[in-house]
Order: C-alpha cells, then structure tokens, then sequence
C-alpha cells in the first residue's frame, strides 16, 4: 500500500515492476487497462484517515473509428457536430477502463460523455484538456487544442489560466510524459467542477501517458483526495513505461473484452 503524499522513489520503483506484471496472461488490453486502474486504485491510501486516495482512476487508449465497438460508434456519431468529418480513420480518443468509489464509475459503458471523443473534436479540448495537451505533446493535436487556453479562462474568468507547461511536465519528451494539475478546485484544466470535483473533494489530477504504437496513444487519470507535490507527479513518470510493457503483452490488434 502506497501513501500519494509521500510516494517515493523506492514506492515508484516497487509500483513499476507491479504494472509490467500485470500484462502477464491478459487476453485483451481492455482486461490489461482494467488491472491498471483497479491496482491504483485500491493500491493508494491517504496517509492520516486510511481512505482511498484516489476517488476515481480512468484509463484511455486512441483508436481509429473503424476499430471501435459498435455501441462506441454510434456514440461518436451520436454527438458529432457539424464543425468536423469522421472519416474511418478519425482517431478517438477512447475510455478503455475505469475504476472509482461509484458503482457507476466502475463500468465504462456508463460514462455519460467520455466513452469515445475524436481528437480532432472541440470536445477534447473542452471535457478533457488536461489530455488533449498530452495528445498536442505527442503529435496527435486536436483542432481546438491550440486555443484551449483561451476557451478554458473565458469559461473560468476567476481563475489566471495556467500554461502548457504547467500542466505537461516535461516538454522535451515526444514518448512518454506525466500531465498534473496541483490545484484542481477551479482549475480551468478540470471539466465538472460542480458535478465531480467540489462534492467529491478533489485536490489534485494526476495523470501519465505515452505512445503505444505507430498513432496510438494511452492515458492514465488519476483524481486525488490529497494535494499532490510536484515532485511526487514526476515520479509516475516511469509508470507510463510500466504500462506500455504490460499492454504489449496482449496482441495489440485484441483490444475489446467482447470482441
């Protein structure tokens, strides 16, 4: 059991070698995805009162809309706009697990609006900007995402918006990178302030990601109870490698546990 206060280099070291091994027998990267979120899940505690850390943990992957599950189709062309095509091969950005204190954050069929966003949408930009700037790192940049800023402090005047920098941590790194929000309350960085992170007491948004293969990307999110330092985010930083081992050792083109 890990404390996310006072997660250290030794903690990361330990977490590590535990992702790589839970690739191990999986038959799908859904199934891989799912150990993942549930591992950090239930593996966090907060240091003083012995509760879960994190209230929720949520795992993406980007697939072409002609790969995606049916439902999952028609979910995008449900909430297509005018303003944008899906073509075959549209990347979306796609909820491959998810694991919380709700039994309804526990099955990713019942996300309301992140099942599956095209990266090219607004609504990247708009519900997940923390990873759509992560997508800009990697080369997979949404149409909107260059003026996230500035669509984010006009929804959020209060608030002086933070920059690109501030939110992915490391900007020379194209493969692997952590993305951190260390004040979520008002954050022009974090969507459902008053649905999700005021009545459920976030602190900080915690996440990693990388590329998996040839124009696909994976993210983990992670939605703390506890105020997160700085240093401690770099250190998920490894995890993203962690990861990606586990995911390898499924093939890649089994990606749905129903299919």
């Amino acid at each position: 059991m890990f404390s996310i206060e006072t997660f250290s280099l030794q903690d990361m070291t330990e977490l590590s070698a535990e992702i790589r091994e839970l690739g191990a027998g999986a038959r799908t990267q859904e199934s891989v995805a799912d150990r993942v979120v549930k591992h950090l899940y239930e593996g966090f505690n907060l240091k003083k009162s012995g509760e879960k850390a994190f209230a929720l943990a949520r795992f993406f992957i980007s697939m072409p809309f002609r790969e995606l599950e049916p439902p999952l189709k028609r979910f995008v062309e449900a909430r297509r706009e005018d303003n944008y095509d899906i073509r075959p091969d549209t990347r979306c950005l796609t909820l491959l697990a998810t694991y919380g204190e709700k039994p309804e954050w526990c099955e990713r069929s019942k996300s309301s609006n992140h099942r599956a966003i095209p990266i090219e949408s607004p609504d990247l930009a708009t519900e997940l900007p923390m990873i759509a700037l992560l997508c800009k790192q990697f080369g997979f940049e949404s149409n909107s995402t260059a003026d996230l800023v500035l669509s984010q402090s006009e929804r959020h005047p209060q608030t002086v918006p933070v920059v690109d920098s501030d939110v992915v941590m490391d900007q020379d790194q194209a493969t692997f990178n952590v993305f951190f929000v260390q004040e979520a309350l008002d954050s022009p960085y974090i969507y459902a302030q008053d649905d999700f992170v005021k009545p459920y007491g976030i602190r900080s948004v915690l996440g990693y990601g990388g590329i998996l293969s040839a124009g696909q990307i994976f993210a983990v999110i992670l939605f703390s109870r506890a105020s997160i330092k700085r240093e401690v985010a770099q250190r998920f930083k490894p995890l993203a490698l962690s990861t990606k081992n586990a995911l390898l050792q499924v093939p890649q083109d089994k990606v749905f546990d129903l299919l």
